[in-house]
């Protein structure tokens, strides 16, 4: 996945919602990937492991019912 986006301007950020689903999902899928990638998050962001899946399982709900109303 491409980072060519400015996190400063956020007045037109924007994601595509079905790449940053499928990728998520993939992730979620394997247990291993799932596990590694709770473990950097939570040691980059200082936040909790429990908190982050909740965060992975509440963007993956609303880019369901983006990519849905699509």
């Amino acid at each position: 996945m491409e980072n060519n986006f400015n996190l400063q301007d956020r007045q037109s950020f924007r994601i595509n919602p079905h790449t940053w689903l499928r990728t998520l999902l993939a992730i979620v899928g394997d247990r291993e990937r799932k596990e590694d990638a709770i473990r950097k998050v939570a040691q980059a962001t200082g936040v909790a492991p429990q908190e982050i899946e909740g965060i992975l399982t509440t963007t993956i709900g609303i880019l369901i019912k983006e990519t849905r109303s699509n």
